[in-house]
């Protein structure tokens, strides 16, 4: 197996493999990394896993400098030669309860303890890294097959149940490498779906992996039908009453910079009633304050027509005057600069006002406050 890295990355990765024979540890590529290269796809990413304690290793070695680490998990980021690299221990976890966060059983387990714990075949391969350069495959679940063929299959029966994020994982890949689950999966997930268990469910972990999932605007609108036609939502509702069509035209009009979290933020906010706005400056005041993601998905629930005018016309028209131009015409310090300055941006705002810059704004002070 080849893996395409630059001169520079593989003298690192040599060095890498010398170090662990002296230190006596075994030191791996798995994972997304050895997928990736399989399809085709060039590396971005260095993870390496190490079969036994990956911090010690990190620690051992003269050039690498520690950025972090995290010893609960046996994890530590270095950089060496200007290059960061994520090092990891292998280890063996439990899940307590359907949907919780998995536990940590032991650090440095042998490196099949460590593949079975993985979500899908495809991600349960590993390549040994030897001085050499060449790469000692481990294919314990025939994920190479699983590769080739665009199959999507977890390790055991219960994988979904300990961790139904796996379910909207397998969606984000099979939209972005065009995988598909297999036939015994998609029974395990309508099982799974038909009775989920959401006492101990880790809502935190299920909305990193939906940003994810809608993350890519190329994929996000066909992701979020699936996840309403398959009834992916019930990982988290048994209802669900949002649609594709409502927040689709709103993110084509909004254009907010986040789409996972527009699609995320749709999800979980609560149906409101618009508020009753009674002049441009009301609505200008209202939606001035609120990120791009909070003012489409409001409008993707109410269909609020002052959401539009503010995007459309409102939005652009700023106050160029301030405080201190104010008291250089000689007015006070006090409340009644605000209200000067909020009568000035109403009057700006009204539909064909005459004033559209510093001046216009100025003569408009002048004209209505100075007698």
């Amino acid at each position: 197996m080849q893996i395409k890295f630059s001169d520079k990355i593989n003298n690192i990765i040599k060095n890498l493999a010398l170090e662990a024979e002296r230190f006596g540890v075994k030191i791996y590529f798995v994972g997304g990394l050895i997928r990736d290269v399989l399809m085709g796809i060039n590396p971005c990413d260095i993870d390496i896993l190490v079969e036994g304690n990956a911090i010690e290793f990190v620690k051992s070695l003269n050039f690498a400098q520690i950025k972090s680490q995290h010893p609960d998990f046996g994890t530590i980021k270095a950089q060496i030669d200007d290059i960061d690299i994520d090092f990891a221990s292998t280890r063996t976890e439990k899940y307590p309860h359907s949907g919780t966060l998995p536990v940590m059983v032991k650090l440095g387990c042998a490196i099949k303890d460590d593949l079975i714990r993985r979500d899908f075949t495809v991600n349960a391969v590993a390549a040994r890294i030897l001085p050499s350069l060449e790469y000692e495959i481990i294919d314990l679940f025939n994920g190479i097959s699983d590769i080739g063929q665009g199959i999507l299959k977890v390790l055991h029966k219960n994988s979904y149940i300990d961790d139904p994020t796996r379910i909207l994982r397998g969606l984000d890949f099979k939209l972005r490498f065009n995988f598909n689950f297999s036939g015994q999966d998609e029974k395990l997930i309508e099982q799974y779906l038909k009775n989920p268990g959401r006492e101990y469910l880790s809502t935190d972990r299920v909305i990193l992996t939906l940003k994810k999932l809608f993350g890519s605007k190329e994929n996000a609108n066909r992701a979020f039908v699936e996840f309403i036609e398959k009834k992916y939502y019930r990982i988290l509702f048994d209802d669900f009453y949002r649609n594709a069509r409502d927040i689709n035209e709103a993110i084509e009009i909004f254009k907010p910079q986040s789409i996972g979290e527009t699609y995320v933020k749709y999800i979980f906010e609560q149906k409101k009633e618009p508020p009753a706005l009674n002049s441009p400056l009301e609505i200008y005041k209202h939606f001035k304050n609120m990120p791009d993601v909070d003012i489409c998905v409001y409008y993707a629930l109410t269909h609020d027509k002052n959401a539009l005018l503010y995007q459309n016309t409102l939005k652009n028209i700023k106050l160029e005057i301030k405080g201190c131009d104010l008291l250089n015409l000689g007015f006070c310090q006090g409340k009644l600069i605000g209200e000067i300055l909020d009568k000035t941006l109403e009057a700006k705002l009204a539909q064909n006002s005459p004033i559209t810059n510093f001046q216009d704004e100025i003569n408009y002070v002048k004209k209505t406050f100075i007698p």
